[in-house]
């Protein structure tokens, strides 16, 4: 059964522009059939809608694909603050696969 992970994302944020932190959902060995994957942001220390911009979805892999992206939205803002995190969390695996270590980013 192949497992899915993901990735954590580590960049400094500007003071204007925008930025995107991009992070990679793994598939450990290729399937021979689809696999799907579901994503969502849930606040850690950074607050959406202040920090970052929220999003969810789905990760289709084809078959004999084991590597997809996608990216989360940060707000530049202007005040210094401490680092701070969003949490990323993969659910409902399909196809097969299940969720491996990590599953959280």
């Amino acid at each position: 059964m192949p497992a899915l992970s993901i990735s954590d994302v580590s960049l400094a944020e500007g003071n204007g522009g925008s930025v995107v932190a991009t992070f990679t959902v793994t598939l450990a060995t290729a399937s021979q059939q689809t696999v799907t994957v579901n994503y969502a942001t849930s606040n850690g220390s950074a607050t959406a809608g202040s920090d970052y911009t929220a999003v969810s979805g789905t990760v289709t892999f084809a078959a004999g694909e084991t590597s997809k992206t996608f990216t989360v939205p940060l707000i530049n803002d202007t005040p210094v603050e401490n680092p701070e995190t969003v949490n990323l969390t993969l659910s409902n695996p399909t196809g097969g696969a299940a969720l491996g270590s990590p599953g959280t980013a």
